[in-house]
């Protein structure tokens, strides 16, 4: 769980204030609950005699709009029509959506209409389902969003639930709004003054969560926090960060409409079969897009981060085994040869790609700890960096110019405790840039210069040679895109050359400055 919180703060940068005090209060809130467990048809009741219902939301996890779709059903079952409110559409879009719901506008109309991927952009095959299920009910949906601050957005949201309850016709108007907005001083509290107290699910606390697992107890299920707080817990928290980190890098929505990207069917979430499949689909379009036609594509098995029992196989105890575990464990994805094994934390178009690559490869991560393993390792990860961008174009990298100023901005982060998280990111880039500027003056350089690199990579589970292998792979990219290299070059550079700058490297090196 570290590890993935590491990497989100290491892609999100330093935190935004606002939201770090937004933040707060609803930690604080869920750190001092107290759990009595209850039943879910006892909150259905609850739901049923209430005017509204706030529902909280994780923008980046199917399972949490998921169960608000299950609530409406739920509450349908016992024979009462709610309304919904969805934080996902803002207030002035309520002609677009219905239209959509009443099968007016297809779905890139629809989308195009909101400004969906401008001012929202989280993936909408999670809402759909929500929005299906209204359209073949007939139910009425609202959007409740506006523009502004955390704190000026609670109090307009507030107005226009109070607005939508009392056209309602006493149906509980159902609202499924971010749970930062839940704790008891933002959106409650501006409901509070109008008159309203709505009963507020929140949805898979981590800090609920792993309390319960601290004292051996069950962390899921359902629960009443008192004063009109209930939590549903049935994700674990892993996988739910996951959710949000596989977002920060590309945005899965806008992937899946562009590119056809492939995600398991609800009917099966949980299916290795579905994960085979998706790696197989990325497999056959690698062939096409190489003409590797003679590769086999069946030779291989897939895990995924709830699936990490399988590092109790005695090859991860010791080398290279316990290099493996280390990427694993650090939350990145990794194909170990020895056992045709895919490692993917999550479900996602980049890393099924790049490790699809290097399952076409064939050829296992070279661990030594000489200058030629390094480089060695900057050409592996280069190619499978490569191949996912040929694949998605969207995938970003941080450019050396954009390196470079993170690297000078560190010392301005005001906050000691934000230096120490992003600490190890500003190493990573901060190499990156001497690495090229080694380069740069056409020199092997002395080993002296690179030894204090090759130690980093060791220490660092090959982070810094996967950082300058993205920052390779989108050089070739651009170069290819720009006609300068062909098609048949980058085949021969991923599957015969070992040299990971024989195509070149970027020349644009900012210079040095004496605080880096």
């Amino acid at each position: 769980m570290a590890s993935i919180k590491r990497l989100i703060r290491e892609v999100q940068g330093p935190e935004d204030p606002e939201i770090r005090a937004y933040y707060r209060p609803y930690s604080d809130e869920l750190e001092r609950a107290r759990t009595k467990p209850m039943q879910e048809k006892d909150f259905l009741r609850i739901c049923a005699s209430s005017p509204v219902v706030l529902v909280g939301d994780f923008h980046t996890l199917d399972q949490a709009q998921g169960t608000f779709l299950h609530l409406l059903e739920g509450l349908e079952a016992l024979g009462i029509t709610p309304t919904i409110g969805l934080e996902m559409v803002d207030a002035r879009d309520d002609d677009a959506l219905a239209h959509y719901v009443k099968g007016r506008l297809r779905d890139c109309d629809f989308l195009e209409n909101i400004g969906y991927f401008k001012d929202w952009g989280f993936d909408f095959s999670h809402y759909k389902p929500i929005l299906t299920h209204a359209r073949r009910r007939r139910l009425s949906v609202c959007g409740i969003n506006f523009r502004g601050t955390l704190a000026g957005r609670d109090r307009l949201m507030a107005g226009r639930i109070e607005a939508l309850s009392r056209g309602a016709n006493s149906a509980p108007l159902l609202v499924l709004v971010g749970d930062l907005h839940l704790a008891k001083e933002h959106l409650p509290a501006e409901l509070l003054k109008r008159g309203l107290r709505p009963p507020i699910l929140f949805q898979n606390s981590e800090t609920v969560h792993m309390r319960k697992l601290s004292y051996g107890l069950e962390p899921f299920g359902w629960w009443s926090l008192g004063q009109g707080r209930y939590l549903n817990n049935n994700t674990p928290p892993t996988v739910k960060m996951m959710t949000y980190l596989t977002w920060l890098e590309h945005g899965g929505e806008a992937l899946q409409m562009l590119y056809g990207y492939c995600r398991p069917g609800s009917e099966a979430r949980e299916g290795e079969l579905d994960i085979a499949e998706t790696v197989r689909t990325y497999i056959r379009l690698l062939k096409s897009v190489f003409d590797l036609y003679l590769k086999t594509d069946e030779d291989y098995q897939v895990f995924m981060y709830k699936d990490l029992e399988f590092l109790d196989n005695p090859f991860f105890k010791k080398n290279p085994g316990k290099a493996y575990r280390s990427i694993i464990l650090d939350g990145r994805a990794v194909y170990i040869h020895r056992h045709r094994t895919l490692y993917i934390p999550m479900l996602d178009v980049n890393r099924t790609v790049q490790e699809t690559m290097h399952y076409l490869m064939r050829a296992p991560l070279p661990f030594g700890k000489t200058h030629n393993a390094f480089m060695n390792r900057i050409h592996y990860f280069t190619s499978g960096y490569l191949g996912s961008k040929l694949i998605n174009p969207m995938r970003h990298s941080p450019s050396l110019e954009e390196m470079e100023k993170s690297v000078r901005s560190y010392k301005r982060v005001p906050s000691e405790k934000e230096r120490q998280k992003l600490q190890r990111q500003w190493g990573i880039y901060n190499a990156v840039l001497r690495f090229f500027r080694i380069l740069d003056r056409r020199s092997e350089g002395l080993m002296l210069e690179w030894e204090p690199l090759l130690k980093l990579d060791r220490d660092s589970a090959f982070a810094l040679s996967e950082q300058i292998g993205r920052t390779l792979g989108d050089f070739l990219y651009a170069t290819y895109n720009e006609g300068k290299v062909s098609a048949k070059e980058l085949k021969m550079y991923i599957f015969q050359q070992q040299n990971p700058i024989a195509l070149g490297w970027p020349s644009s090196i900012p210079p040095p400055r004496h605080d880096a």
